[in-house]
Formats: C-alpha cells, sequence, structure tokens
C-alpha cells in the first residue's frame, strides 16, 4: 500500500479493514468504501498557508466513516482514504486535471480531461468553498504523480481486489460508496437545500434495482427523506466499479451534513450520535439483503 508523511512520520495512504470470514470466504460481500473521510492532511500539501483550517477542510466528509461503525459488529469490509480529498480527490478520473494548477502542463506524462473547471473540483482541487484557492502556488508534475502514485493508485488497486474476491468466492459483490454534502447546493446551483439522503446509481445502470430500493427504503425506514438520483448520480468510483451485468453492484450515499455537522466549525452536533444509530440501523438492513443475495 501507499504511504504518505504527517508531521514528520510515515503512515499508510489508505485502510483496509477486513471483514468476517469463514473457511477463508467473506461471510457477506459488502464493501464500504469511504474515498472522502481522510483527515490525515500530508506534509507535503502545500497548501495557501492563509486559509484556516475549518476552510481547508470544508471539502471533506468528515465523519462519515464514524457513522458507519457498526460495519464493525456487523463483519463488514472497508476501505478508507486516510488523506482530505483536497489532496487528490479518488472519485475523480485520473485525467480530470487543470492544466492551469501545474508548473509545466505541455510536460505531464498523463491526459488532462478536466470535468470541474468552474467549480475547482476537479482531481486536484484548486478552491474550496466555491472562492478561496487552496494554492498559492503552482504544482509540480513530479508531487502530483506522487499523490497518484502513492494515494490514488492504493485505493483503487485495493476496492478491485476486495471486490474481486467477493465476486470469486460467492459469485457476486455489492459495494456502498459513503458520502456527505453540504446542506444547500452551490450558488451557482442556486443554492436550494437539499435532500437528507440523495443515492446515486448513474440513474440505475451501477447496480440492481433491488438493490437500490434496499439502501434507499432503509434510510427511509429510519425516517428520513430519501431521492434516488437528484442531486447526485455517482463519480468516479460508480463508474469504475458498477456492472451489475456481471453481478457487480455500487451505490453512492450521501447524507446531509447538518444532520449530525456544524459545516463551519467542523465540530459534531449533539444529533451525532442518533445519525450513527440510524446509519448503524440502515447498514444491518442492507448488510441482510447482500446476504439474502449470495446465498
Amino acid at each position: 500500500m501507499g504511504s504518505i508523511r504527517v508531521n514528520g512520520a510515515t503512515q499508510a495512504s489508505i485502510t483496509l479493514e477486513q471483514g468476517n470470514s469463514s473457511n477463508g470466504q467473506l461471510d457477506t460481500p459488502l464493501l464500504l468504501s469511504f474515498p472522502h473521510s481522510g483527515d490525515a492532511y500530508p506534509d507535503d500539501f502545500g497548501a495557501n498557508p492563509a486559509l484556516p483550517f475549518e476552510v481547508l477542510d470544508f471539502p471533506n466528509d468528515k465523519f462519515v466513516d464514524q457513522l458507519y461503525l457498526a460495519r464493525i459488529e456487523l463483519g463488514l469490509t472497508s476501505v478508507h482514504a486516510n488523506f482530505p480529498r483536497s489532496y487528490i480527490d479518488v472519485n475523480r478520473h485520473q485525467h480530470d486535471i487543470d492544466a492551469a494548477m501545474l508548473e509545466d502542463s505541455e510536460g505531464w506524462y498523463g491526459r488532462m480531461q478536466p470535468t470541474g473547471l468552474k467549480s475547482g473540483t476537479t482531481l486536484f482541487w484548486s478552491r474550496t468553498k466555491e472562492i478561496y484557492d487552496l494554492y498559492d502556488r503552482k504544482l509540480s508534475n513530479r508531487e502530483l504523480k506522487q499523490r497518484l502514485a502513492q494515494c490514488f493508485v492504493p485505493y483503487h488497486q485495493t476496492i478491485t481486489s476486495q471486490v474481486e474476491a467477493m465476486r470469486t468466492q460467492q459469485g457476486c459483490a455489492y459495494v456502498l460508496d459513503c458520502h456527505s454534502m453540504t446542506q444547500n447546493d452551490t450558488k451557482a446551483r442556486g443554492g436550494k437545500q437539499r435532500p437528507q439522503i440523495d443515492i446515486g446509481d448513474r440513474r440505475g445502470q451501477a447496480c440492481s434495482a433491488a438493490y437500490t430500493e434496499c439502501v434507499a427504503d432503509a434510510f427511509s425506514d429510519q425516517g428520513y427523506d430519501v431521492t434516488v438520483n437528484e442531486r447526485f448520480v455517482g463519480g468516479e468510483m460508480i463508474v469504475r466499479y458498477g456492472w451489475p451485468e456481471v453481478d457487480q453492484h455500487i451505490l453512492q450515499v450521501e447524507i446531509r451534513r447538518d444532520l449530525y455537522l456544524n459545516e463551519d466549525t467542523r465540530e459534531k452536533t449533539q444529533r451525532f450520535e442518533q445519525m450513527q444509530q440510524d446509519c448503524g440501523a440502515a447498514l444491518s438492513q442492507i448488510a441482510g439483503f447482500v446476504q439474502q443475495q449470495s446465498n
């Protein structure tokens, strides 16, 4: 696996929590993915020093991995990015790069097919909270390739290996890609309040209809307003791993942050424990569905 340097010490860039297994096979072929919950800021980030931490950290899906803590008791496997999404966003395509951020864009070894130039939300984010520049400098090809090698590649290799093991052992694989979203849309999109829970399955192409229905029902049963593909249809994770044609299913779950987090201070609210309990109950329901599919 890859590594990053944080406060002068080397640590893994990702964490794999292996689920329960019997006779060498995972009990439940359900994998949780946490691509945006990392809070280990690498020493070589080199972000704009004028930015307060609360502004720098704003893009992160803070505490989402803690909301699904019931995964441990349920014996589920999970993969975590330990770095923040603004350092490198593993839910973006490898070529989603803003040439204007690089010192030498002509010398970049890959392709450049950016999709988030206006919002600054490419593979390497350029802005936070829509208006603040994340960097006061240009980035070198060497440091960005290093981020790809140490963070992006290990994350996707680990997801791939776990999914393939599930398919080999049990004939199917299900992935729950876990995210959070701001209470309101961006100003560019009108600032409208978002639904409490939004599920993205690439408009039915990334998983079976039964899986989407199961996850939507699991959160609805806890009293939440749930929409499907209303705000997010799913990013690179969904496109890359959603292949129901070979019994490989994935969908993205977005939880509105104000349900458990003060978006500005980045601190848990009094409602965090309730949200955690509700996510645990929903996850238990989802795991039961997956077990039925694999029997």
